[in-house]
């Protein structure tokens, strides 16, 4: 059987999950597709325009490193050349660099973005619809609905022995954003070597806001994907956690991989570019400190950093 695969596709945010799907046959939707992968797409900003939150006087950012792939269509082509195709994408928070308008909206992308499974969280649903993208609305799935989260859905949409949930961050804060930043998306596959539970939240979500199962230890991988830089704004307070918030859910989550995201030093203009205020955490500084705290678990967790085009197999 095969086994996970985490594709970094920019310096900031977005990522290629290739899921292996089930071997078992099953009369359902799913038994058409033979290939060998569900391949979810995470946050997609691959079109090297600025995001821009608001009003560029406000808040304009430009990557500096160069996407893996310039358009969501290129990627799809090139999974094709392996045999298969983006399944879903994936849109864990509203703002633009998260919705990044112009990846989603040129032609040839739309189209790829019509045919698979969207799914979002309830504030990034709304990001979503603002661009009228005229997605239908049955290949729309809401984390955050009730629905989804009792089951009654998963079946339909997701391939057998694979799960995805939105982790609403549950801590109070002086922050306006705190809710809308601090939340997680948990995916799960069952179908590779060893099962693999992956834990994605670019800004961080703390210990408190995972379930009390997550806490107990578990019988395949674990992979958290996380900020290592920790960045703060005033009135917002934190923006993202950093590898301070890693420390803290290593006992929680006990990650066997912990991945650097949403890290990169773009080209900041506008009220949150000059306000941003950025503490950095290295890979030697955050080893360092995970050995320091941690001295019996730092060995069987390894901190990486994937630059674009760089990918990782979870085994």
């Amino acid at each position: 059987m095969t086994a996970v695969e985490l594709h970094k596709l920019n310096g900031d945010t977005s990522w290629l999950v290739r899921l292996p799907r089930s071997t078992r046959k099953h009369p359902d939707a799913h038994s058409s597709s033979h290939a060998a992968f569900y391949n979810l797409l995470l946050d997609p900003w691959l079109d090297p325009t600025p995001q821009i939150d608001g009003s560029p006087l406000f808040s304009r950012q430009t990557r500096i490193e160069p996407a893996a792939f310039a358009s969501i269509v290129q990627l799809d082509r090139w999974l094709h050349t392996q045999g298969g195709q983006i399944d879903a994408i994936l849109f864990s928070h509203p703002f633009s660099d998260h919705v990044h308008p112009q990846t989603v909206t040129d032609a040839e992308s739309l189209a790829v973005l019509r045919r698979v499974m969207v799914f979002t969280t309830g504030d990034s649903l709304s990001a979503l619809r603002g661009l009228k993208l005229g997605l239908d609305s049955e290949k729309v799935v809401n984390l955050s609905s009730y629905a989804f989260r009792q089951g009654t859905d998963q079946g339909e949409v997701l391939p057998e022995g694979i799960a995805i949930q939105h982790l609403k961050a549950r801590d109070w804060a002086v922050s306006p954003a705190w809710n809308k930043l601090h939340g997680g998306i948990l995916v799960s596959c069952s179908n590779g070597e060893q099962p693999v539970d992956i834990l994605y939240s670019p800004h961080g979500v703390t210990p408190t806001s995972l379930p009390e199962e997550l806490k107990e230890a578990g019988k395949g991988k674990r992979v958290l994907i996380h900020s290592f830089d920790r960045q703060t704004l005033p009135l917002i307070g934190i923006v993202a956690c950093g590898f301070p918030n890693v420390l803290e859910l290593i006992p929680a989550w006990r990650p066997d991989v912990v991945l650097a995201t949403h890290d990169e030093n773009k080209k900041g203009e506008g009220i949150v570019g000059r306000m941003l205020r950025r503490e950095v955490f290295g890979l030697e500084l955050a080893q360092r400190l995970v050995k320091d705290r941690y001295p019996e678990q730092s060995e069987s967790c390894t901190l990486t950093q994937l630059a674009p085009g760089e990918s990782i197999r979870i085994e």
